[in-house]
């Protein structure tokens, strides 16, 4: 299911304000009163918002996980250029964990690039783009499936991934603030980054700038665990000092 520029702007307004009338969306995405009802009739069946009278607000556990429909099309030009600056990273003869975000998904396009490398993730949607690799071995960590977040998590999850060990983790996160570091919207996102962080040499974060200043529920590691953060914006001098004093090599994607 695809959503269009519209309805996905819809979207974005609903997570940010929480609430949104009709009347103000046909203000702000410049549609009929008519257009909005079925483009909210749309995404409430798709289980990505919820109607109420005269509008539509977040669902009720919006806190937690973002759909993944959602989080695949959001931001998705600052994701290709962060993508395309990590790939640097990558080597031949390696083997690296990928978690589930979009993010990072959007480094498994790149990796034909690439020899004999072994790539290990809990993300079922980047498990089904490793499989046309030719030149990958990967795997995924078996456990619970989340629909929302179209990754396993869980017990059996950690269980798997503590059988492995890899030169990198490549991971993403929903908030990043110099007070809880990347955090999580669910302690089972937590701590299946986190397994994979404790099993690898490197780490590598790559986030987009909409999720600085922002903490959730789970914190996946301390600041001092990342070794390089990628993103697509250079943050403010709060941050870039920060980086600094700590040896953690900030890269901006051109």
């Amino acid at each position: 299911m695809l959503i269009d520029e519209r309805k996905n702007q819809i979207l974005m307004l609903v997570k940010e304000k929480r609430y949104v009338s009709v009347n103000d969306l046909c203000k702000l995405v410049y549609a009929s009163s008519a257009t909005i009802r079925r483009d909210l009739a749309f995404l409430s069946n798709a289980g990505l918002i919820q109607r109420v009278r005269g509008g539509a607000s977040v669902l009720g556990n919006s806190t937690g996980e973002t759909a993944a429909i959602v989080r695949a099309q959001a931001n998705i030009f600052e994701k290709k250029r962060i993508a395309n600056a990590a790939f640097r990273f990558l080597h031949n003869g390696q083997s690296y964990f990928f978690d589930g975000s979009t993010t990072v998904g959007e480094l498994v396009p790149l990796l034909s690039k690439l020899q004999d490398i072994t790539i290990i993730t809990n993300g079922c949607e980047n498990a089904v783009r490793l499989a046309d690799i030719a030149t990958c071995q990967s795997y995924i960590a078996g456990g619970k499936i989340s629909l929302k977040s179209a990754s396993s998590t869980g017990s059996d999850t950690l269980s798997s991934l503590e059988n492995f060990s890899c030169d990198a983790t490549f991971f993403s996160c929903r908030g990043f603030s110099l007070t809880a570091g990347p955090s999580e919207g669910t302690i089972e996102q937590q701590r299946a980054k986190a397994a994979m962080l404790r099993h690898s040499t490197k780490h590598v974060l790559l986030v987009d700038h909409t999720k600085f200043d922002q903490t959730y529920v789970g914190s996946v590691c301390s600041l001092a665990a990342i070794n390089i953060l990628i993103t697509d914006e250079k943050p403010r001098e709060e941050y870039t000092k920060f980086f600094e004093r700590n040896g953690i090599q900030l890269i901006v994607a051109e």
